[in-house]
C-alpha cells in the first residue's frame, strides 16, 4: 500500500478485445504525458524561508482483473476494463510566523507572550474520470444519477486548515486536521477518530490516503519527569458537534467500489440517517502518554463514530398490513477505552508493538432484530414475510493487536540492504455473544443469508519491503489473512526519480465471503503516477 509522502503526511461495459486494448493503451499513454506535463512547486517567497508553497499532482489508473460476480453486477465490469482514473492535486502552504511577530503590530502580543505560531493550509482537487470516459456501465450509472455521481467524482475543498500555537510544554492545534492514535498498519484499532473514505479503493488503499480531516481543537501538555516516568504528556481533542459531524461516506450504488449489496426489492426504499449537527454529537477524547523503562506507553478514552452504518427496518404509517417500509442506515456513536505500547527488544533487535481496546455498546447486526419479518399465513413465492419495525442492538467488543517489526538480511535477494518485516495479529472477542450476529452483507445469491460473526476472530497481516539502487526502487509485499478463510495480497513496486514517482500495484482478495473477503471480486492492477517536490 502506498504511503503518503512525508511532505504531506500530517495532513490521497465492454467491446471487442482489440478495441479494448487500443482504448487502454491510449488512456495509459495520454495519462503518462499529461502527468509529466503537470508542474509541482515547492518554494519559499521570503529570505527567512518561513513561507513555503508545496504542490503534489497524482493520477491513479486501475483496471479490473476479475469478472464481476454476485451482487457486484450490475454494473458488469469485465476483465481489462477501467475502474478508476483518479486525478488529484494538492496545494500546500506552511508559514512560520515567528519572525513576523516582532515586525507586525498585530502579532506583537504573540512575541510578548513567547508564543510560537505557524499555520498550515492544504487545498485538494479531485476528479475521477472513469464515470465520463470509462466503460459504458459506469457512464450509465452516471446518466441515471448524474447529480450524485458528479458530486462523488468531482471534489474541490479546503482539505486541511489549522493553526499551531506552542509555548514551552504546551501545544495547541486548532482547525481542520487528522489525528491518529495507535500503533497499527493496514487495519486500524485505536485509530478511529477521523472517518475513513472507502469509496475510491476500499481495503486496497493505504490508511493515510483515506483519513478525512475534521474541524477540531487538539492540545497537549508535557508534564516532564515523574519518578521513573519520563515525558509524561496529557493530550486531548474536541470536535464540536455543531461544527463537524462528518462520517465515512458511502459509495453510490453501481460505482466501482460500492458494497456488494443487492438492490432493495419493491416497495422498499433506502434512507441514510447522518448524525445531526448538535453538541451532543461531538467527538472528544483524552490520552496520557509516557516513557517507562524504555517503553512508550499510552492510555486513552474517546468518543467517535464507526465507519459503517447499521441497517434497520422502519415502517411508516401507510396502507393496511405493511404501511410504507424502508431500510434505514444509521451511524451510531461509540466510546472506546484502550492503550498501546511499543519498545525495542535488544536481544532480538526487534520492535514490539501492542494495542488493546474496549468498544462500548457497539451497534451490531442481528437480522431477527434489525430487519424482522413476520411470517405470512400462507406461503407466497418471493415474499419471505411482512416487514416489521426493527431495532439496533449493541454489544461490547474487546479488540487487540500484537505486532513485531524487524530488519532482516536476505542476501540472495538483496546483498546491500535489509528487508523490513512487519507482522501483526488482530484479535476480537464479543462480550455477551449472540450466535445470531451477522455481517450486514448478504451471501450471494440468497439475499436473506449473511456471513456469521464469531465470538472470537482474528486477522494476521505481514508487510515486507526493501530498497535497491540507493533507494530508487522499493518492492513491497502486503499480505492479510482472516482466520475465517479470506486472503488479501498486494505486491507493489515503487520507482523514485525525484520529483517523479511511479508505482505499479496488484491487489487481490480471495477465499471465503467474510470480513474483507466480501470484496473478493475486485482484483485489480493500478498504475500510480506522482509529481512531488518537497
Amino acid at each position: 500500500m502506498e504511503k503518503t509522502p512525508r511532505g504531506l503526511a500530517d495532513h490521497e461495459k465492454g467491446g471487442v478485445m482489440g478495441a479494448r486494448r487500443t482504448y487502454l493503451a491510449s488512456t495509459f499513454c495520454g495519462l503518462l504525458l499529461s502527468t509529466l506535463s503537470n508542474t509541482a512547486l515547492a518554494f519559499y517567497i521570503d529570505e527567512g524561508r518561513t513561507l513555503e508553497f508545496t504542490g503534489k499532482a497524482q493520477s491513479r489508473v486501475s483496471m479490473r482483473l476479475q469478472d464481476s460476480e454476485g451482487f457486484t453486477a450490475p454494473p458488469n465490469i469485465s476483465v481489462g476494463n477501467l475502474v478508476q482514473w483518479r486525478n488529484i492535486f494538492y496545494l500546500e502552504i506552511n508559514h512560520d510566523l515567528e519572525k513576523l511577530q516582532g515586525e507586525l503590530d498585530i502579532l506583537k502580543p504573540l512575541e510578548w507572550l513567547k508564543l510560537r505560531t505557524k499555520y498550515h493550509l492544504v487545498a485538494r482537487f479531485m476528479y475521477d474520470a472513469v464515470y465520463d470516459v470509462g466503460p459504458q456501465a459506469f457512464q450509465d450509472v452516471k446518466d441515471q444519477d448524474k447529480e450524485n455521481i458528479d458530486s462523488f467524482s468531482h471534489q474541490y475543498e479546503l482539505w486541511e486548515c489549522y493553526v499551531d500555537v506552542s509555548r514551552g510544554p504546551l501545544f495547541l492545534r486548532l482547525g481542520k486536521q487528522n489525528l491518529a492514535w495507535g500503533e497499527t498498519d493496514v487495519f486500524r484499532l485505536l485509530d478511529q477518530i477521523n472517518p475513513l473514505d472507502n469509496t475510491f479503493g476500499g481495503p486496497f488503499e493505504d490508511l493515510d490516503d483515506r483519513r478525512i480531516p475534521l474541524w477540531m481543537l487538539r492540545g497537549s501538555y508535557n508534564l516532564g519527569v515523574l519518578g521513573p516516568i519520563d515525558s509524561l504528556t496529557l493530550e486531548g481533542f474536541w470536535v464540536p458537534g455543531n461544527w463537524d459531524v462528518r462520517v465515512s461516506p458511502l459509495a453510490p450504488y453501481g460505482t466501482a467500489y460500492s458494497a456488494p449489496l443487492p438492490p432493495l426489492p419493491a416497495p422498499f426504499q433506502q434512507r441514510i440517517t447522518y448524525p445531526g449537527k448538535s453538541m451532543s454529537n461531538s467527538r472528544w477524547g483524552v490520552r496520557l502518554m509516557a516513557m517507562l523503562w524504555g517503553m512508550n506507553l499510552s492510555v486513552a478514552h474517546y468518543k467517535t463514530f464507526m465507519d459503517l452504518p447499521n441497517p434497520v427496518f422502519v415502517i411508516e404509517p401507510g396502507p393496511p398490513l405493511i404501511g410504507s417500509p424502508y431500510q434505514e442506515l444509521r451511524f451510531d456513536d461509540i466510546q472506546i477505552t484502550g492503550g498501546s505500547l511499543n519498545f525495542w527488544e535488544s536481544m532480538t533487535d526487534t520492535v514490539i508493538r501492542a494495542e488493546v481496546a474496549w468498544f462500548w455498546n457497539e451497534a451490531v447486526f442481528i437480522p431477527e432484530i434489525n430487519i424482522p419479518l413476520q411470517p405470512l399465513p400462507i406461503s407466497i413465492p418471493g415474499v419471505p414475510g411482512i416487514p416489521q419495525n426493527g431495532q439496533i442492538p449493541d454489544k461490547d467488543f474487546l479488540r487487540w493487536m500484537i505486532g513485531l517489526d524487524k530488519n532482516v538480511w536476505i542476501r540472495p535477494l538483496n546483498k546491500t540492504q535489509t528487508f523490513l518485516v512487519s507482522l501483526q495479529y488482530f484479535g476480537q472477542w464479543v462480550n455477551d455473544y449472540d450466535a445470531r450476529m451477522r455481517q450486514a452483507v448478504p451471501l450471494y445469491p440468497n439475499d436473506l443469508e449473511f456471513p456469521a460473526v464469531r465470538e472470537v476472530e482474528g486477522t494476521i497481516t505481514m508487510l515486507m519491503n526493501s530498497t535497491y539502487l540507493s533507494g530508487k526502487v522499493t518492492p513491497q509485499m502486503v499480505l492479510g489473512y482472516d482466520v475465517r478463510g479470506a486472503w488479501l495480497i498486494q505486491p507493489s513496486v515503487n520507482l523514485l526519480r525525484e520529483p517523479f514517482r511511479f508505482m505499479i500495484q496488484y491487489s487481490a482478495i480471495a477465499g471465503n465471503f467474510t470480513g474483507f473477503g466480501v470484496f473478493r471480486d475486485r482484483d485489480q492492477i493500478s498504475f500510480i503516477f506522482s509529481y512531488l517536490l518537497n
